[in-house]
């Protein structure tokens, strides 16, 4: 027999109920936390021991992996960027890759993090049992209505396995509860406005911290019914927030075990046959950040006995939470990582393995185009980390294996730099156009190969299969693009080259290339024309000027301002940006060329408020005409495969504006603000983390700048020295009306 003492409201009190099917012990006893509990540990210590698994998810373990460690890397509390990314790699040397154990390692390396065996147990349809004036009520799916009559509530949330449906359970038993909506306890989170670039502190993106408030739990019933809620040694995350929302808010006592915030803060992510907790949130109202502990109000005890279960009706409001209870673990803060070590050189199957689930989680969350070009990165990730066991791993590797991940999301703004590694021997100093598929140089500082020249082999393999090969290991929105990475990777020489080529008048020879210095390139120059600003009256057009916006040509806006000043009598104007401009704001070019008001293209960044709110920050600005020096008469902007990101968002406001005649070929179709990542073995993957759309809200990527006048050079005319899209220029200008 329980022995009963008297009850007295928020002291030692003891009351027994019948016997039920949910609570599984002999009797409850309620007692007063002060009297009865002992001191409760801080965090994290034991954390794991709190959490009760949920069930095991469908998803891939590398896969489920990597969104563990994306959803840890950027919006967990505690660990930096880099130890993260280390425990990753630890976790993943070793072959074949069991990703629970992996999950496991990389568990074992971090705190507080924990590797939990999965719950074979589902979370049950919810069940409700009759207590005299009480209902006992066991959280579940499905529909949950009360008894009539019922005159308080008793939720047993000990066992609930952590499952995607329980937040929605226990909704539905508050609402049936209450007539008067709960307030839940704010969150305070990692907020990302796009991914912060690692590279340089100097970027658009950021993240902070921010808190959130959390709508309320609504009310459905016909009045607020008392509650109890039994907790346990072990709870689902999702029950522990349920607890402390109730709690917190005053509306119900909690019976049993404390409650530990750090559960309640946690997510859990199933890896294979474990399951990945950890925080990704701190809790906190208008008084500050919870404490580490709730304590429970109630203890249960031993054994049952009928009668006065309705004495559980009279409890009455709980008293408020103490705040001077410990706050020990650790606060959320915002990423910072500049201030992070760089990750030191290094190539191993963990490095390369690693860093494929880095950038494929970043990718997912962050790249802002997959509604565009398609989300095949899930299955790219999975036949890459197949292919690392086919071939010793150096950083060659890695990075050959990084590049073809990054050919999935179809993006121009996508390199792979190796860090830390020695220069190549030299440079292949030329320009090329890419003419009826083949390479052909327009210009050359290479003795022996001369503009007009098409490469037709290249160390005996065709020059055309060669350039496929190398083509397909790069990232482009746009099949032009794609063949000037190519020609980059021609024109960075690993050694001597044995060049076949034929010249413009048939003929054919073989010349052997030697790398030469990097100064050469500068010499050179790598845009299509390295022409100055001027009249053209060399090309039969006095009348008309040309602006060579390229950065190495034009580097600075008081240089266009004086070319302008200059161009303000001609009758038609060329802007060459087949090149990419200089470190300046375009905008102004814009405000002198556009008589009219101009709409900028309209910039897109996501906004994730943790790991669920996701948003959209949009921006379009409005640039007034500028005069002295302007420009308003007749324009050809011409523009070509090499016209990338700035030289794009430039052409973008006029061709917006409807300002220009586009001549030339398709640009690289790629704009917007970068942001790169920094990986183990010290490599960095940079890619485009920003939606850019014309004014008109059309699409961008993968489009570009489409020309009204189509030209494509001939060998002929690239060997007789001309430029064929400045004098076709030329031609529209003196022809237009």
């Amino acid at each position: 027999m329980c022995s009963r003492p008297p009850i007295v409201f928020l002291r030692p009190l003891a009351l027994a109920l019948q016997r039920s099917f949910f609570l599984g012990v002999a009797c409850l006893t309620l007692v007063g936390a002060t009297a009865a509990r002992g001191a409760v540990s801080s965090e994290p210590d034991g954390f794991c021991d709190r959490v009760a698994p949920g069930g095991a998810g469908a998803t891939p373990g590398a896969l489920a992996l990597s969104s563990a460690h994306a959803s840890m890397r950027f919006f967990g509390v505690g660990s930096g960027y880099r130890e993260l990314d280390q425990a990753l790699v630890d976790a993943l040397e070793g072959d074949p890759v069991d990703w629970a154990g992996a999950a496991t390692k990389y568990a074992e390396a971090l705190v507080p993090v924990c590797a939990l065996e999965v719950s074979s147990r589902p979370l049950l349809p919810a069940r409700v049992e009759r207590l005299g004036p009480l209902a006992l009520i066991r959280p579940g799916t499905g529909a949950l209505h009360l008894p009539p009559g019922v005159r308080g509530v008793l939720v047993d949330l000990r066992g609930l396995p952590e499952d995607p449906a329980l937040a929605q359970g226990l909704e539905k038993v508050i609402a049936v509860s209450s007539a008067t909506p709960v307030p839940r306890v704010s969150r305070r989170v990692r907020t990302h406005k796009g991914m912060v670039d690692e590279y340089t502190p100097y970027n658009y993106f950021e993240n902070r911290t921010e808190q959130l408030s959390v709508p309320s739990y609504p009310a459905e019933g016909p009045r607020d019914l008392p509650m109890l809620l039994l907790t346990g040694p072990r709870m689902a995350p999702t029950a522990a927030r349920f607890a402390l929302d109730l709690r917190m808010a005053r509306r119900a006592w909690l019976v049993g075990e404390a409650v530990h915030v750090s559960v309640a803060e946690s997510r859990w992510m199933p890896v294979g046959t474990r399951g990945l907790v950890f925080r990704t949130e701190q809790l906190e109202d208008s008084e500050g950040v919870l404490p580490d502990v709730i304590p429970a109000d109630l203890e249960l005890g031993l054994s049952l006995r009928p009668a006065e279960s309705q004495r559980l009706t009279q409890l009455g409001v709980p008293p408020p939470v103490a705040r001077t209870l410990a706050v020990t673990r650790p606060a959320m803060l915002p990423r910072t990582p500049h201030s992070e070590p760089l990750p030191p050189v290094g190539a191993s199957p963990g490095i390369a393995r690693a860093n494929l689930l880095i950038v494929h989680g970043a990718l997912k969350r962050f790249f802002p185009y997959l509604h565009i070009v398609g989300d095949v990165l899930d299955e790219r990730l999975l036949a890459l980390l197949a292919a690392v066991d086919e071939a010793p791993v150096d950083r060659a590797r890695v990075g050959l294996l990084l590049r073809y991940l990054g050919v999935a999301i179809q993006d121009g703004h996508v390199r792979v730099s190796i860090l830390g590694g020695t220069a190549g021997p030299g440079v292949f100093p030329v320009v090329i156009a890419e003419v009826a598929g083949e390479p052909v140089v327009r210009r050359s500082l290479t003795p022996g190969v001369e503009p007009g020249d098409t490469l037709v082999s290249i160390d005996g393999r065709p020059a055309t299969e060669w350039m496929a090969e190398e083509m397909a290991q790069f990232s482009a929105a746009t099949p032009g693009y794609r063949f000037i990475r190519g020609v980059e990777r021609l024109r960075a020489m690993r050694g001597p080259m044995s060049l076949g080529l034929r010249a413009a008048d048939g003929t054919t020879r073989t010349v052997q290339v030697l790398p030469q210095p990097p100064q050469r390139m500068d010499e050179l120059g790598t845009p299509p024309s390295m022409r100055r600003a001027g009249w053209l009256a060399d090309l039969g057009a006095p009348a008309l000027y040309y602006i060579n916006l390229t950065y190495q040509v034009l580097p600075t806006l008081e240089d266009f301002r004086s070319a302008l000043t200059e161009a303000e009598e001609a009758s038609g104007l060329v802007l060459d940006m087949r090149g990419y401009p200089g470190n300046f704001d375009a905008t102004e070019i814009i405000q002198r060329l556009n008589p009219a008001t101009t709409w900028s293209p309209i910039f897109r960044t996501s906004v994730s408020r943790g790991l669920e709110a996701r948003d959209v920050d949009e921006l379009q600005f409005v640039s007034p005409p500028l005069s002295a020096p302007s420009f308003h008469g007749p324009i050809v902007l011409l523009v070509g495969p090499a016209t990338l990101s700035s030289a794009e968002n430039l052409s973008m406001y006029l061709v917006g504006a409807d300002r220009v005649t586009v001549l030339g070929r398709q640009s690289a179709g790629t704009n917007g603000n970068i942001t790169r990542l920094y990986l183990p073995g010290y490599f960095l993957f940079s890619f485009t983390g920003m939606e850019v759309l014309y004014p008109d809200r059309s699409a961008f990527h993968g489009v570009g700048i489409v020309p009204d006048i189509e030209v494509i050079p001939t060998a002929a005319e690239l060997a007789a020295g001309k430029d064929p899209e400045l004098l076709r220029a030329i031609q529209h200008l003196l022809l237009s009306p």
